[in-house]
């Protein structure tokens, strides 16, 4: 089997805006699907999440494309390294990373229609056993306390024991969402994410707070590039420290645990290097007694990497899952999520990623 074309599918959604820290907001949401055709006929699809598609596009088409014209999509392995270990100057991290990301899942959903099973079965089958993972509700955006928490509430009447929010906006002003909503979720607990909205200083207090609360986990307090204050700041505090997001590639994880740096860390599939690269990560941290929770802000195509990539691994927990109005996540499932009343995912059975490009989806929402 040879591959004979690959190109790039630009979509996009704008949506209300999605509040976080330091009074931010997300506007736009878009991102970049590597399609790879292969002479028998079996197409694959992945996600490279920069978030700016149009870079991840040009980086695919005139980097990558020549050279995986012709070769085998089976070598998956192979290819990963041509993409990001042989050239002269190294994409180490950002959206060259993202890119080869895309391109190595759309691999793995060839290799899983290739063979007629789902991709976990190749990479180890099911961890657990019992054919569910266990997710959590995610995305719910700043807004005011009254608001945030009657939205947190229908999350847990659906029956997920965990609640991710975005805040970051002064002590003073977090304190009283973590407040509203740890009141109106009832035996549900809350994860924080301040999406690096805080220095050192104000992250300890702002962390000591949230202990009080008896908040999950502390994600993403500091900036990416502070390692050392993450370390620092998980040895001042006992609540979790969640980060990872923003790393890319086994080295740059391998900085995090050797620094004692985190509790969960938070691999992004679409961005550190694949489902090939994100194996190795998750591995590494069972090493080090640390547990991996991938983040996962991105469409049906993402979710569906991210699920399989789950389902695989012992060391990895919590589905992170969307509970926006987003038109591009459901939407490229071919089958529909199966979520029963403990927020527990049933692992999808599709050969491949069990993704499908929808045209009137792709049309509406294609984007420049």
């Amino acid at each position: 089997m040879k591959i004979t074309d690959v190109r790039v599918i630009t979509i996009g959604q704008n949506v209300p805006p999605n509040g976080c820290s330091r009074g931010r907001s997300i506007t736009f949401r878009g991102t970049a699907l590597i399609v790879i055709d292969t002479d028998e006929g079996i197409q694959g699809v992945g996600e490279g999440y920069g978030p700016e598609y149009y870079i991840t596009r040009t980086i695919v088409e005139r980097k990558f494309k020549p050279w995986l014209i012709g070769q085998d999509p089976l070598d998956i392995e192979r290819l990963w390294r041509k993409m990001l270990m042989t050239t002269v100057y190294w994409d180490q991290k950002g959206q060259g990373v993202a890119a080869a990301s895309g391109v190595d899942m759309a691999l793995w959903d060839i290799a899983g229609k290739y063979y007629g099973v789902p991709v976990y079965k190749l990479l180890g089958g099911d961890a657990r056993g019992g054919g569910k993972i266990q997710a959590y509700a995610s995305d719910l955006f700043w807004d005011t306390p009254e608001k945030m928490a009657a939205t947190a509430k229908r999350y847990a009447k659906k029956g997920f024991p965990l609640i991710k929010t975005h805040l970051g906006n002064g002590l003073q002003e977090d304190e009283k969402r973590v407040k509203a909503i740890t009141e109106a979720i009832g035996d549900a607990q809350l994860m924080v994410d301040m999406n690096c909205g805080y220095g050192r200083v104000e992250a300890l207090k702002v962390g000591r707070m949230l202990e009080r609360y008896g908040v999950y986990w502390y994600e993403e307090p500091l900036s990416p590039y502070d390692v050392d204050g993450y370390a620092w700041l998980k040895q001042k505090l006992d609540i979790p420290i969640a980060t990872g997001e923003n790393e890319y590639t086994k080295w740059g994880f391998k900085e995090l645990f050797l620094k004692n740096a985190v509790d969960f860390a938070m691999p992004d599939i679409m961005r550190c290097g694949g489902i090939t690269e994100t194996k190795k990560i998750c591995a590494m941290a069972e090493a080090f007694e640390v547990i991996c929770s991938p983040h996962n802000y991105t469409t049906g195509v993402g979710l569906a990497a991210t699920i399989q990539l789950i389902a695989c691994t012992p060391n990895c927990d919590l589905l992170e899952l969307d509970m926006t109005d987003y038109a591009l996540y459901h939407s490229l499932l071919k089958s529909p999520l199966e979520i029963d009343n403990h927020g527990r995912v049933k692992i999808p059975n599709d050969p491949g990623l069990g993704v499908e490009l929808k045209e009137d989806i792709i049309k509406k929402y294609s984007v420049d």
